[in-house]
């Protein structure tokens, strides 16, 4: 995957901000991560919390201290009801935060009840991948009485979204990344089918493609894809 990896950096380097190229050597190992997490800064608002956190996460730096602080930042912004305002919000800032040894346990418990009275089959069903990712994140990361039988129809649906072409290999991919699984259970899909899919789906100037074909957004993809092709390069390292 290395020649994929060198392309992807070439392409960032080209057509992304300077968050979005030291995210990118980061990634690849070339440059440091607090560097990275400060180039976005303090969050203040929910999206800068979840791309704060996100990228902590994509890093290894969810114990960074601009990453602790995006931990206060979202505890305090949590609504009464225990979310972030929507179901994607809620369900991956409470993923992330439940990756971290500082958040508070009732801050997820809270995210927890709220997630748990929004959770029903029918809410992943149909080809909804952010209900998909919102609630695989947390209840792979989150230990909750629902957590069983919601992965297992988050990793059926989400098999079911691939299989249709509903999900491409990328999108499928960042879920499982969220999940830090190779596979889900429900699913008979697992990395080792998606590495071979998300490589065809690499353009030839380097980048991968988005709807509506904004740079911005390809920057953003390919950002995912160097996360998935680094975790799967890590896991082949460890045999």
């Amino acid at each position: 995957m290395r020649p994929a990896r060198e392309r992807a950096l070439a392409f960032v380097g080209a057509h992304g901000d300077e968050a979005a190229v030291l995210r990118a050597e980061a990634l690849a190992g070339r440059g440091a991560v607090d560097r990275a997490l400060a180039a976005l800064g303090a969050p203040s608002s929910v999206p800068e919390a979840l791309a704060l956190l996100g990228a902590a996460d994509d890093l290894g730096g969810l114990r960074s201290p601009l990453a602790e602080r995006g931990v206060a930042w979202a505890e305090a912004a949590q609504a009464e009801d225990g979310s972030w305002g929507d179901l994607f919000a809620t369900g991956m800032l409470g993923g992330y935060l439940g990756k971290t040894l500082s958040v508070r346990p009732r801050t997820l418990e809270a995210a927890g009840a709220w997630l748990g009275r929004a959770w029903a089959p029918e809410r992943v069903k149909g080809g909804d991948w952010e209900a998909i990712a919102a609630f695989a994140h947390f209840f792979a990361n989150v230990p909750h009485e629902l957590s069983d039988a919601a992965l297992q129809w988050c990793g059926r649906e989400l098999e079911r979204g691939y299989r249709s072409g509903a999900f491409d290999a990328l999108g499928t991919a960042r879920v499982l990344c969220w999940c830090d699984a190779d596979a889900m259970p429900g699913a008979r899909l697992g990395a080792a089918e998606l590495r071979d899919a998300l490589l065809a789906l690499q353009q030839p100037d380097g980048g991968w493609p988005a709807a509506g074909g904004s740079p911005g957004a390809r920057v953003a993809r390919t950002l995912d894809a160097l996360v998935a092709l680094g975790r799967w390069d890590r896991r082949q390292a460890r045999g």
